[in-house]
């Protein structure tokens, strides 16, 4: 274990923290019906674990420069395992909801630890030439994790109980936060210049210096562009898939909408992943970020396209995967982008800031995706979602200019550096 890079080591601990998060999803609404919980309550409970990551994104950002990527995922973890461990508490309670809408909160913040602690520590553990690479390791983790613990968490429930599966989450994630203090390294890969002092208030003041940065245009397009697909990919594709393969009576092996949308999202979700390994090593090939913007966004909106006018299994399965291939080409770019325009005692606020953008978008998404579906219906709902994408690509043309210039501008005085020295 020892042996295993850095980055490698924060994407197993994002997986186990992604794992335990993913089992509530298939076990807490036919739970929390069966407890007598209200259905706007228990959708409030799932929804608290975001909710919770809005308000502690940012204060994450900060901890990751006192603390290093060691204690922070450490931490995270086990705010996480005491999350999971409220579960259990809960079904020998008389006040279920409230012990279930507090456990998942506290989730909720282990988590959005968790992942600025894992961005922040790729980006310090990076340089310009691995980046790719690097990121597509947590990436992975993150695509890959939710999903599983969906599954892992259906299976566990059904074979024993809703019980084993919430103790089993507490386990693995407490796992992930011993790891995290054996095998994570002390402190940051680059340490803060010395001499340098922020003042009280150090999240605000790292906010501030994003803000004051002559890279401020790159930082916002990959916030806004990760909003963007947090919006529509895991938000409105999220919890309208199921209302799709319902409305045209779309099967695979005879099961249900559920069932088969399920399948549907691993199907997304797992191309998305064999996306992330190749378009890591390309992202370090090329020399401009931004350069996968356009096609990837091209992508995307033809796989909304596909979806929305789907009317048989394979066109949806075709949509899915070509939905799949594209929006981790524009959110693992750009987080590439934000390593290298981020200063780097920057890493943990930027990093924090991307996935604050990513979280609203999350949140607005579903809200976004049910009532418009049924105000307007599923396919001009994704239409008018794949227009949006497709008009992206203006913002990735302006970026990809200016991403040219700026780094022209850096290289040649490096070179002219180079000649002096």
């Amino acid at each position: 274990m020892t042996a295993l890079p850095v980055t490698t080591l924060v994407a197993i601990i994002t997986f186990f923290g992604g794992l335990g998060g993913g089992l509530v999803f298939p076990i807490m609404p036919a739970l929390g019906l069966d407890l007598g919980i209200p259905a706007f309550m228990v959708g409030l409970i799932l929804a608290s674990n975001r909710i919770a990551r809005l308000f502690f994104n940012l204060p994450a950002g900060h901890l990751f420069h006192l603390l290093g990527p060691r204690l922070l995922l450490a931490l995270a973890m086990f705010i996480e395992t005491v999350g999971m461990l409220g579960f259990n508490f809960a079904l020998s309670t008389s006040y279920p909801a409230w012990i279930l809408l507090g456990s998942r909160f506290v989730h909720g913040i282990g988590m959005g630890f968790l992942l600025v602690g894992a961005q922040a520590a790729v980006l310090s553990y990076s340089d310009r030439g691995n980046r790719g690479r690097k990121t597509a390791a947590v990436r992975i983790a993150m695509n890959t994790a939710v999903p599983s613990g969906v599954v892992v968490g259906g299976l566990l429930a059904d074979l024993y109980t809703d019980n084993a599966a919430f103790l089993s989450g507490a386990v693995v994630s407490c796992v992930g936060g011993i790891v995290a203090l054996l095998f994570l390294p002390r402190g940051t890969a680059k340490p803060l210049q010395t001499g340098v002092s922020p003042s009280t208030g150090d999240t605000a003041y790292g906010i501030r210096a994003l803000l004051r940065s002559p890279n401020l245009p790159a930082l916002a397009s990959a916030w806004c562009f990760n909003m963007l697909i947090f919006m529509t990919v895991q938000g409105v594709i999220l919890c309208t898939l199921v209302l799709l393969a319902q409305e045209r009576n779309i099967s695979i092996a005879g099961m249900g909408a559920q069932g088969t949308s399920g399948l549907l999202m691993a199907v997304m979700m797992g191309v998305a992943a064999l996306s992330a390994i190749m378009m890591g090593r390309a992202i370090d090939a090329i020399k401009l970020r931004s350069t996968p913007l356009i096609p990837s966004l091209l992508g995307l909106a033809l796989g909304f396209v596909i979806l929305g006018l789907a009317q048989t299994l394979p066109v949806m399965l075709l949509g899915a995967v070509v939905t799949g291939l594209s929006y981790n080409s524009v959110t693992m770019p750009m987080m590439a982008l934000l390593g290298d325009a981020a200063g780097e005692r920057q890493h943990g606020p930027a990093a924090a800031t991307f996935q604050l953008f990513g979280d609203i978008g999350g949140t607005i998404g579903p809200i976004l995706g049910i009532e418009m579906a049924t105000r307007v219906g599923l396919e001009p709902l994704y239409l008018m979602l794949s227009a949006i994408i497709a008009s992206a690509v203006l913002v990735a043309i302006w970026l990809r200019a200016y991403e040219k210039r700026t780094f022209a501008a850096a290289s040649s005085a490096a070179s002219a550096d180079s000649l002096l020295e």
